[in-house]
């Protein structure tokens, strides 16, 4: 599934779609439920999802997560 959010949003780690990721951490969520909250809200494989999570939690670069996209997101 083709993600929903472009590269300027997946930079912007200040961006309300990594504030709504970690709000649901911080509420307690599963890392599968707010895996599946991404892919079902902003798109993407599992694996994007993950990454994506990974980034608004600080757990990992972003750059990560750009290295799995297609060129044209």
């Amino acid at each position: 599934m083709d993600l929903k959010i472009g590269r300027k949003t997946l930079l912007d780690i200040d961006s309300i779609e990594y504030q709504w990721i970690r709000t649901l951490a911080s509420d307690g969520s599963s890392t599968e439920m707010i895996n599946t909250s991404i892919r079902r809200c902003l798109g993407g494989t599992d694996d994007v999802a993950d990454r994506i999570r990974r980034v608004a939690l600080g757990l990992t670069p972003v750059t990560d997560l750009l290295r799995v996209l297609p060129a044209t997101s």
